[in-house]
C-alpha cells in the first residue's frame, strides 16, 4: 500500500482541508502518462508550465490536482487543491511521510555508482521500496516517496546534486538513518569548482542523519575520511574501500568478463563472508563492499546477503552489452559520463581479449578542469591497453591528443556512423560512453 491512497492521505500529508472523498490510484507530473483517479501536480520548468495543462489533466481522468497559478487560488471547482508553490508542496507532504514514517530510511549520494549501489541494497534486502530510476532530485524524490511502499521496513533513497545545498535540502526531507556516500570524484566541477566542492556538497547529508545512526562512506582519501569522523559524535562512521586499514575491505579479489569474486573482510565480523556476483569491474567490488556495509547497520545477517547477492541478476544497470555491427560487441553505457566514470568503463573494457574500441563522446560540466581533464582520459585509455578511441564533439579531441596513434576525432554525426560501418569488425568490442548531453546513445542504431 502506497503512502498515498486517497484524497484523505493527501490532506493529512499536504496540511490542507479536501472536501471530498477520493481514491488516488497514481501521481504524475505529466499529462501524457496521466492515469485515471490520479493525482495530477502541476510544475513549473524552464519550458513549461504544467498549470497550462490542468483542464487537460481533469479531462484524462485525474479527480485531484495540486496548482500553484494564482488563477486557481478562488477557483470553484473542489478537485484543485491551491497552494502558494508546487515544488514546497512536495516538500510539506515529504517532510510528513517521514514523520509518519516508522522504518529505516537509507539515503546514498556519490559521485559514481549510487544507481548500481541503491540496486544492490534493494535487491539483497528484504521489504524495501527504492528510489525510481534517475527520480534523485527535488522533484524525483519527494515522487518516489509518494509512490513508495507504506508497509516497506526499509526505504532507499538515491539523491544527487549538481550545486551547493542540494543534498541538505533532500537529506534534510529523509531524515535518514543510514548516509551512504559510494565516492567524491570529477562531477559536476562547472558549479563545484573542485574535488573540495564535491566533497562539501556531498558531506552535506551528515548533518541530517537521525541521532545514533550510520555514515557509510569510502576509505580512498584520509584526509577526507578523518573530516567526516569528526563531523558528528552522535553517530557510527564505517569506512569501506580496498585498503585493509577499511572497515570493509576485500581480499583474494578476482575480476573476470562475467562476473567477480572476493572475501569481504571486516574487523567487525567474526569471519570473512564470500562474495560472488555477476557484476564486473573492480569498482563493483566496492560498490558491494558499501552495501554490505549497509546491512551490518541494519543489523541484517551477512550470510544471507553473500547468498542473496551471488543469486540476483545484477547487471551493470547502464551497461548494456549486446552483438552488434558485423557481429562485434557492443557494451553501451551512453546514459552519462565523467571522468572517474569513464576510467572505470575504461576498466572494465581492458578486460577483453579483442580489440578493443572507445567511442567517446565530450564529458560536460567540467568548468575549468575540462580540456586536461579530457586529455587525461584519452592518456588512461592508453595506459590500460585499448586499441583505439574514437572521440565525438568538441572536448574530446583532448582526449586524442592524450591517446595518440589510433585516436581519430569526429564532430559530424553522419560521418562518424560512415567511419563505424566502414571500419567495426567482428573483431572488436566496443565502449559507448558520454554525457547525458551528447546523447551518445543515437550511434547504437548506425
Amino acid at each position: 500500500m502506497k503512502f498515498i491512497t486517497n484524497t484523505s492521505d493527501l490532506a493529512k500529508f499536504l496540511n490542507k482541508k479536501i472536501k471530498f472523498n477520493a481514491l488516488i490510484k497514481s501521481i504524475s507530473t505529466d499529462t501524457r502518462s496521466l492515469k485515471k483517479n490520479s493525482l495530477f501536480i502541476a510544475l513549473k520548468g524552464e519550458n513549461f508550465d504544467g498549470n497550462d495543462f490542468v483542464d487537460e489533466a481533469l479531462s484524462k481522468g485525474s479527480n485531484i490536482i495540486i496548482a500553484d497559478n494564482k488563477r486557481f487560488k478562488n477557483n470553484k471547482d473542489k478537485r484543485i487543491i491551491w497552494v502558494n508553490d508546487s515544488i514546497k508542496a512536495l516538500k510539506t507532504i515529504s517532510n510528513n511521510i517521514i514523520k509518519d514514517y516508522g522504518g529505516n530510511v537509507i539515503a546514498i549520494t556519490g559521485s559514481n555508482g549510487k544507481t548500481t549501489t541503491t540496486n544492490i541494497i534493494s535487491k539483497t534486502l528484504k521489504n524495501n521500496s527504492k528510489t525510481l530510476k534517475n527520480f534523485n532530485n527535488e522533484i524525483g524524490m519527494p515522487l518516489s516517496l509518494m509512490n513508495a511502499s507504506s508497509k516497506s521496513k526499509n526505504l532507499i533513497f538515491e539523491i544527487g546534486a549538481s550545486k551547493l545545498n542540494d543534498i541538505d535540502y533532500l537529506s534534510k526531507i529523509l531524515q535518514p538513518h543510514i548516509g551512504l556516500i559510494t565516492n567524491i570524484g570529477n562531477s559536476h566541477l562547472e558549479s563545484l569548482k573542485n574535488i573540495d566542492g564535491v566533497f562539501k556538497v556531498k558531506s552535506e547529508i551528515v548533518k541530517n542523519i537521525k541521532k545514533n545512526g550510520f555514515l557509510v562512506v569510502p576509505n580512498d582519501n584520509k584526509k577526507h575520511l578523518n573530516k567526516w569522523k569528526k563531523m558528528r559524535s552522535d553517530i557510527t562512521t564505517i569506512s569501506f574501500g580496498m585498503k585493509d586499514d577499511s572497515d570493509f575491505y576485500p581480499i583474494d579479489v578476482k575480476i573476470k568478463q562475467n562476473g567477480l569474486s572476493f572475501l569481504v573482510t571486516s574487523r567487525l565480523l567474526e569471519k570473512p563472508i564470500k562474495i560472488s556476483s555477476s557484476l564486473e569491474g573492480v569498482h563493483n567490488v566496492k560498490n558491494i563492499l558499501s552495501a554490505c556495509a549497509v546491512h551490518y547497520c541494519l543489523d541484517q545477517n551477512l550470510q544471507d546477503f553473500s547468498k542473496l547477492i551471488s543469486l540476483s541478476k545484477l547487471d551493470n544497470l547502464r551497461q548494456v552489452k549486446y552483438k552488434w555491427l558485423k557481429g562485434s560487441t557492443l557494451i553501451d553505457d551512453s546514459y552519462n559520463a565523467n571522468p572517474d566514470s569513464t576510467k572505470k568503463s575504461i576498466d572494465l573494457l581492458s578486460n577483453y581479449n579483442k580489440k578493443t574500441v572507445l567511442l567517446l563522446g565530450d564529458m560536460l560540466e567540467l568548468g575549468r578542469y575540462k580540456n586536461k581533464l579530457h586529455k587525461e582520459v584519452g592518456e588512461y585509455a592508453k595506459s590500460m591497453g585499448i586499441s583505439k578511441l574514437i572521440a565525438f564533439g568538441n572536448l574530446t579531441r583532448h582526449s586524442i591528443y592524450g591517446f595518440g596513434k589510433n585516436g581519430i576525432f569526429f564532430n559530424d554525426e553522419t560521418k562518424l556512423k560512415n567511419y563505424l560501418r566502414k571500419n567495426i569488425t567482428s573483431k572488436n568490442v566496443i565502449l559507448i560512453k558520454g554525457s547525458r548531453g551528447m546523447k551518445m546513445e543515437r550511434f547504437i542504431d548506425v
